[in-house]
């Protein structure tokens, strides 16, 4: 495999250890899962590889942290069955249809439709008690005008949001809480950056919520109300604070494993997408991992990119599935990938410093 489809790209401190020692599943102490819709798709196949040869072994704690579609991604880790709990969400994501103009509520039932299929029975009493999987979840509250279900009035809230976020980060205190539900033991972070973190534990009462709250695409699916055991308001989607990840996720011993769909800098928060200047800190990444496809295998898909919310729009019901499923079947050569790199042990010779 000459021309790998993957990048494999190393903050300073994991780069000198995959160079003195190679990568092995029990150096990964934390998994991030990245905001973005149906962008997650083309991760699906390495998921399943992750799942069956990486992880399915372990006996020491792995963290998951994730906001939106990568929250719901990494839920089906920490059921026991994570296997078939990722073949649940992968099916019902696909197969998720709308009328031609959906209502912020059609679409969250759908939302409450997909989840309740990929949890399955018991799934939330296994996240809850998985014997190593401790899963954790970025959810924001929404604060004045954000909060409301009134879309003129919603869509106000977050263009001043959008207008402080061009500022500083900082400046979105007014609009939005940051908060993170996190397993009973002590989460892989407590330093939160910009934006205060309020930390709640979750439950089995407030766990299927969080989840649901974390992909609460603001203006597009209903918001959460009133989550048990959180502050009382409405809740929405986790990527608008934490959108691709600018935290110092710092394991002590460990390293961070961030699968992400892209060969470039993660943004922190969803309005800082479109601004070239603002980019995640090196410093925050010197111990992850970043495995993302490469621009050139992305343009080899349908359309030249991979899948986005737009494909929504763009497309209906049976031409956006079709694309999909091509997508998905293209995207298996990326779990052959990495299973070359990590069965020949070819860490040190892919891995490249941070692209930024």
């Amino acid at each position: 495999m000459s021309h790998l489809p993957l990048k494999v790209f190393a903050g300073a401190e994991a780069l000198q250890h995959i160079r003195e020692h190679g990568l092995h599943a029990d150096d990964i102490e934390v998994v991030l899962g990245a905001s973005g819709g149906p962008k997650w798709l083309v991760l699906a196949a390495m998921d399943r590889y992750l799942l069956r040869e990486w992880f399915a072994q372990r006996s020491q704690p792995l963290h998951l942290l994730g906001t939106s579609a990568g929250a719901w991604r990494l839920s089906c880790f920490a059921q026991q069955d994570a296997l078939a709990a990722h073949q649940r969400f992968l099916e019902a994501y696909v197969s998720q249809r709308y009328s031609a103009k959906p209502t912020p509520q059609e679409v969250a039932t759908e939302c409450r439709h997909i989840l309740d299929l990929t949890l399955g029975e018991q799934g939330l009493a296994e996240i809850l008690a998985h014997p190593f999987m401790r899963y954790h979840t970025l959810v924001t509250r929404c604060r004045g005008l954000t909060a409301s279900d009134i879309h003129w009035l919603q869509t106000a809230g977050w263009l001043g949001a959008i207008g402080a976020n061009l500022l500083s980060r900082k400046g979105m205190r007014p609009w939005v809480d940051r908060v993170l539900f996190h397993h009973p033991d002590k989460p892989p972070i407590d330093h939160f950056p910009h934006l205060p973190a309020q930390h709640v534990t979750l439950t089995a009462d407030n766990l299927r919520p969080a989840i649901l709250a974390t992909g609460a695409i603001p203006l597009v699916i209903d918001g959460v109300r009133d989550i048990a055991g959180a502050p009382k308001g409405t809740y929405r989607d986790g990527g608008i604070t934490d959108y691709q990840f600018d935290l110092p996720v710092l394991p002590n011993k460990g390293f961070v494993l961030y699968p992400h769909y892209f060969a470039q800098a993660p943004k922190g928060g969803w309005f800082d997408k479109k601004l070239r200047w603002r980019t995640a800190s090196r410093e925050y990444y010197r111990r992850t991992i970043i495995i993302a496809p490469s621009w050139e295998f992305a343009a080899t898909l349908p359309g030249g990119r991979i899948p986005d919310l737009d494909d929504f729009y763009d497309f209906d019901y049976s031409q956006r599935r079709l694309r999909w499923e091509q997508v998905l079947a293209a995207c298996e050569g990326l779990a052959d990938a990495l299973d070359h790199i990590h069965s020949q042990q070819r860490w040190a010779e892919i891995a490249e410093p941070l692209p930024w």
